[in-house]
Formats: C-alpha cells, sequence, structure tokens
C-alpha cells in the first residue's frame, strides 16, 4: 500500500500545506537572522574603525533588518 494512500485527499492536501508553509517559514528566518547578523556585525565593524562615512547606511541597514525582524514575527503570527 503506497504511504499515505488510505488518507482522504483533503486530509492530504492540508498536510502538504502545512509542510509547505514551515518550510516557507524557516526558509524566510534564515533570511531574516542572516540579515540581522550581517547588519550588526556591520555597525559594529564600523564603530571598531571609527568609519564614519559608512556608519549611516550601517545603522540604517540595521534599523530595517530590525524592522523585517519584527514584520517576520508578525507575519508569522498573522499567519496561525
Amino acid at each position: 500500500m503506497a504511504r499515505g494512500a488510505g488518507l482522504p485527499q483533503s486530509r492530504q492536501e492540508s498536510i502538504f500545506k502545512r509542510a509547505l508553509r514551515a518550510v516557507v517559514l524557516a526558509v524566510t528566518l534564515l533570511f531574516v537572522v542572516s540579515a540581522l547578523a550581517v547588519s550588526c556585525a556591520l555597525v559594529v565593524y564600523t564603530a571598531w574603525h571609527h568609519d564614519l562615512s559608512h556608519g549611516p547606511f550601517a545603522l540604517l541597514f540595521a534599523v530595517l533588518s530590525a524592522q523585517i525582524a519584527l514584520n517576520w514575527f508578525l507575519w508569522k503570527d498573522d499567519e496561525e
């Protein structure tokens, strides 16, 4: 007997949608966390080297990354 053959079609679609949603959430979380890590490292790097010409960009990138992270949590909670 094939795996999942005993489940109704709507149940299989529900399981597939939940799995796909989990994959999408995991991939977007990976991008959000990497953006936060890079932005924090960039702020620390520019501060450490007293690089005032790139400092505003680093701060802007950090603020936008934090905003994206907060929006990700709101989006995740909104979907549930």
